[in-house]
């Protein structure tokens, strides 16, 4: 009898390893499918992965060329698009139910703001479709927000379903923003923005993955709006002033000429 309950221990044991094996070897396209999927869900736009590196043991994780497409009504180009997100994972404390990631790095992110010709623009309502579909969804709750969640997980939750994950600091860097007028008869500008820090998510009890994902992108969208804005503002009453100026001086020289002439 203890024979037989040490073989099924084994086999047991064997399995579990099996199990670990393929998840640990095949994480990379799980992610990124996953990303993929939940990305174009979320956003209502295709949204696309080129690559995965997750070495969750060694602390280290990479995404590469990550990019969402404007939403329907607007260009055919890339409203986001991130030649790199590197994350650097917690190993000291590392389970499957809790991840914990120290920081996600987005560098050299690449951020287009179409303004139409009616007012609205592009990363709106890519922030729009986000809202609906956060609401609308009955895994997706008001924890979607960049904000503390004060209450755990009832176990029904969190039983049997993906890690949870909490991120302590996300930070975006060498934003270049173009702000595209051109619809209402200027110009596209281009600018670099000031490093972006974003609030911590998922604490202190972690949230799921398209959570945290919605999350950061939220607090993303929310960023580059008021910075686009602020300088479609800016480039706009240039853009008066100098058609002002060109008025005043072609009224000016008018006037000079009928004196000169008189």
């Amino acid at each position: 009898m203890k024979k037989a309950i040490v073989a099924v221990l084994i086999a047991l044991l064997l399995l579990l390893g099996v199990v670990v094996y393929w998840v640990l070897n095949n994480l990379n396209g799980i992610v990124q499918t996953q990303v993929e999927k939940q990305g174009t869900r979320l956003l209502q736009t295709p949204v696309t992965l080129a690559s995965v590196d997750l070495q969750m043991l060694k602390g280290f994780g990479a995404l590469e060329g990550f990019a969402v497409q404007n939403p329907k009504g607007f260009s055919d180009n890339a409203a986001l698009a991130f030649q790199q997100i590197k994350l650097d994972i917690e190993t000291s404390n590392f389970s499957t139910q809790e991840v914990l990631i120290n920081q996600v790095l987005i560098s050299g992110p690449s951020v287009r703001f179409e303004l139409a010709a009616d007012g609205s623009n592009n990363l709106q309502a890519l922030k729009n479709n986000l809202a609906q579909q956060l609401q609308s969804s009955p895994s997706s709750t008001k924890q979607a927000e960049p904000a503390n969640q004060s209450e755990p997980p009832s176990p029904s939750e969190s039983s049997g379903k993906e890690a949870l994950i909490a991120v302590k600091q996300v930070k975006v860097e060498g934003v270049s923003l173009t702000v595209d007028l051109t619809a209402v008869g200027q110009q596209s500008y281009q600018v670099t923005l000031p490093t972006f820090m974003a609030d911590a998510v998922g604490f202190p009890h972690g949230l799921p993955a398209d959570q945290v994902g919605a999350a950061i992108v939220q607090s993303m969208l929310d960023n580059m709006i008021k910075q686009a804005k602020k300088e479609a503002e800016k480039q706009l009453k240039e853009r008066a002033k100098q058609e002002l100026k060109q008025r005043a001086d072609k009224e000016l020289g008018g006037l000079l000429n009928k004196l000169g002439g008189g």
